[in-house]
């Protein structure tokens, strides 16, 4: 297997400031965005790759796809290494690793998804609350997972599990239905409730912070669901928010700290989404663009959304192979980003969807 490992050179695509729902948030300066080695994750047997979580050691987690039942499996991602499955009964994601190499997500088991930690070459299934499906988000590196298990189906509650087997049925914040969908190193929890007003579900932000009662996120004017992703050490939260009306074109990616939220745009107005967030307050995921192939362009923002940056090369294969990089999935404390793109290969000698990291230049 070829690995290859190129320097992609970012320019910011401008100092946008978000759209704000609260006044009085800190301003700061911008900054450049840094230059990133890129690096392919590979792929497993000829199949495609996706990468979904990173740990604070790059050790990734996503998918490969191959020759079995189901077309594919949960992985592990290290770098310089070929992908390492995680063979489960039947198609998976890994959605969630940490330090220790624990990793966490879902797979099929005939007709429901089943929870699952796999620690130590070993896949552990997850308690259930036995009502159907369930579904592992996140792990932190105390070995602390969120995610959610159906009690009857269509009836999903949020889900807390321990190392030692041990969970917690979060229940559903209020709501018809919840789930949880990050974590911070100290416990903090996020996750959404649905709820239904004026006869229309909507999904509800709720932020469970350790030793707190769970609160709602209040809803920016103008939105009508927020969906958080992931919550940092100091307890500032990423995700997204949708409006009542234009939902697919109007949808938004967020930071939300310290009472206020700052909406991010993108490079070209298009649709965003915050999916992971660091401690120093970066902020990866993708803009929408539905002209595009694959349609979404990874994203980075910085400075409280005044930096934005479009990590994406262009839509030929100029920079090393890379037609385009897709979501951006996940960002550690270092800077470096995991997710998803389109390889081409040299003059498209390839058409591959492949997991990438960029590794920050010093």
């Amino acid at each position: 297997m070829k690995r290859r490992q190129f320097t992609l050179s970012l320019v910011a695509a401008g100092f946008l400031p978000g759209a704000r729902a609260a006044t009085g948030a800190v301003q700061v300066a911008a900054s450049s965005p840094p230059s990133y080695e890129v690096l392919r994750l590979g792929t497993f047997q000829g199949g495609r790759s996706e990468a979904f979580a990173l740990s604070s050691n790059r050790m990734a987690a996503g998918l490969v796809s191959f020759s079995i039942d189901g077309g594919y499996r949960p992985a592990l991602f290290l770098p310089n290494q070929v992908p390492k499955p995680i063979y489960t009964d039947g198609p998976g994601e890994a959605r969630g690793v940490n330090a220790r190499l624990e990793t966490v997500g879902w797979f099929r088991q005939g007709s429901f998804t089943q929870a699952f930690r796999w620690r130590n070459d070993t896949l552990e299934t997850l308690a259930s609350l036995g009502g159907g499906h369930s579904y592992a988000a996140a792990i932190n590196n105390r070995s602390e997972i969120v995610g959610w298990s159906e009690a009857a189906p269509g009836a999903s509650h949020a889900m807390y599990w321990q190392r030692d087997h041990l969970f917690v049925d979060l229940g559903t914040w209020g709501g018809y239905a919840a789930q949880a969908t990050g974590l911070n190193e100290r416990g903090d929890i996020v996750g959404f409730r649905e709820v239904v007003l004026n006869g229309i579900g909507v999904r509800q932000g709720v932020m469970y912070l350790r030793g707190k009662s769970p609160q709602l996120l209040p809803t920016p004017p103008g939105y009508e669901c927020v969906v958080p992703s992931a919550i940092n050490d100091q307890g500032v939260i990423t995700g997204v928010v949708y409006p009542a009306a234009n939902y697919l074109w109007g949808r938004r990616a967020f930071l939300y700290a310290n009472g206020q939220y700052t909406l991010f745009s993108s490079p070209y107005n298009f649709p965003t989404a915050g999916l992971s967030l660091n401690n120093k307050g970066q902020v990866v995921g993708y803009s929408f663009d539905q002209g595009a192939d694959p349609r979404n362009g990874a994203t980075l923002w910085l400075d409280q959304g005044q930096t934005t940056a479009f990590l994406s090369p262009g839509y030929v294969p100029a920079i090393g192979g890379w037609y385009r990089l897709g979501d951006a999935w996940a960002i550690n404390d270092a800077g470096v980003i995991v997710g998803t793109g389109r390889y081409m290969g040299p003059n498209y000698s390839s058409n591959a969807t492949e997991a990438f990291m960029l590794v920050p230049k010093k």
